[in-house]
């Protein structure tokens, strides 16, 4: 008997021995930034999320920005898709359209449980226009972006005007950019060229005066007085001469650095332009006032830039992938990627902390508030990614140059949203 009794716990502890470690559930995530800064907050979000999650192993890849676009469709088709990826606002509809991504409605509702936290109520208004369609969740923000006015105290006052009063509507920016250029220096950097600029500082004028991109039928909804009068007042600045001669073919890190080395005396642009000025040790650093986009006829709005992370339905991993999504978009490890990464977090509640508590943060969070997607009030379509590059810059610029008149260029602008969307 003691022999048996020896053998079997000799088999029991060599099986013992033989048998498995937990299995590890392994999380493909594509991270699209190759900035040194970036990658090392990621990896500190991922040590962090596996030290909680022992189980789940995050595999980070590098697919850079201007690669992903083609990564992504050619994974669709070909087969390798990741599990979590980021991906561009203006695209989640056209993946989600294509079935590709999967909701995360369950996994926010289970989190929402654990933590005590109110997702929907976290994200800001103009990101549920692009990441909540046909009323399912399909992407949790990362970061947000939007645009407020920088201006000059000190040529304002050089030119006759209140430094305490930065133009409040588009009428009035028009109005001061014409007063003050003067003495080689251009009253706005405002763009008029076929470059994501002018699209970004335009939707404030055309949603300010109650534009629309897309009708209640779904179709083109520029042919209006609307669009035609945001559009006359936008252009006005260049053929007054207020902007830049080269405008029409101008970039937006043209306009940047114009700014930036003094050439203008008011930009649309986002926080990251008062960090460059301090880089720069600006001599008018003191003298930079920062307020909020002009409004339009019928009210204030900025643009809305940032991504999201997803989750791809072909994942076999969604649970783990799905706890490391809203592990990265939440506290402590989003705020850590917001710092080092130097943006605004998409998370509301995040960003009513320390550090954008401090300037130059205030103005663009308040802005945030009134900041909407392209196609505001209608949800994302799939069509978004090539109707915002391929169709507005066009008309800004056609009749800036005075190639076509506002309603000739706003009829062809139609024509071609429609072609797309008829597709």
């Amino acid at each position: 008997m003691r022999i048996k009794a020896l053998l079997a716990a000799t088999a029991l502890a060599a099986g013992l021995a033989a048998s498995p470690a937990l299995a590890e559930t392994n999380v493909t995530f594509w991270q699209f930034s190759t900035r040194d800064a970036d990658i090392a907050a990621w990896n500190d979000a991922i040590a962090a999320f596996e030290k909680v999650n022992p189980d789940i192993k995050v595999n980070m890849e590098i697919v850079p920005w201007s690669e992903q676009q083609q990564r992504l469709v050619s994974a669709l088709s070909a087969g390798g898709l990741p599990d979590v990826s980021m991906l561009g606002n203006n695209v989640v509809a056209q993946f989600q359209a294509a079935g590709a991504l999967a909701p995360l409605d369950d996994y926010i509702a289970a989190y929402d449980k654990e933590t005590g936290d109110d997702f929907a109520a976290n994200v800001w208004p103009g990101d549920k226009g692009y990441y909540n369609l046909a009323g399912k969740w399909w992407a949790s923000p990362v970061n947000v972006e939007t645009r407020a006015l920088y201006y000059r105290k000190d040529l304002f006052k050089a030119a006759g005007l209140d430094p305490d009063k930065p133009p409040q509507t588009w009428e009035e920016f028009a109005a001061d950019a014409k007063k003050l250029t003067k003495d080689g220096v251009y009253g706005a950097g405002l763009s008029m060229s076929l470059d994501y600029f002018t699209v970004q500082n335009f939707m404030s004028a055309y949603l300010g005066y109650g534009a629309r991109m897309l009708n209640d039928d779904g179709k083109c909804g520029f042919d209006t007085p609307e669009f035609k009068q945001a559009l006359d007042v936008y252009t006005s600045i260049y053929k007054d001469k207020a902007t830049h001669p080269d405008a029409p073919t101008m970039n937006g890190d043209t306009f940047r650095k114009g700014f930036r080395d003094g050439k203008f005396a008011m930009i649309l642009s986002d926080p990251g332009l008062y960090k460059d000025l301090q880089n720069d040790k600006a001599p008018f650093l003191d003298e930079v006032g920062i307020a909020f986009v002009p409004a339009g006829a019928k009210n204030r709005s900025g643009f809305l830039g940032g991504w999201p992370l997803v989750l791809w339905d072909a994942s076999e991993n969604k649970e783990a992938a799905a706890k490391w999504i809203l592990f990265a978009t939440h506290g402590e490890a989003l705020k850590n990627l917001a710092t080092k990464g130097g943006f605004i977090p998409g998370n509301v509640a995040l960003a009513k902390q320390v550090p954008w508590t401090e300037f130059p943060y205030p103005v663009f969070v308040e802005q945030l508030q009134d900041a909407k997607a392209y196609q505001a009030p209608s949800e994302a379509i799939p069509q978004m990614g090539q109707l915002e590059v391929d169709t507005i810059q066009k008309a800004v610029q056609a009749v800036a140059l005075g190639q076509k008149s506002t309603d000739e260029a706003t009829a062809e602008l139609c024509t071609a949203i429609n072609d797309v969307l008829a597709r």
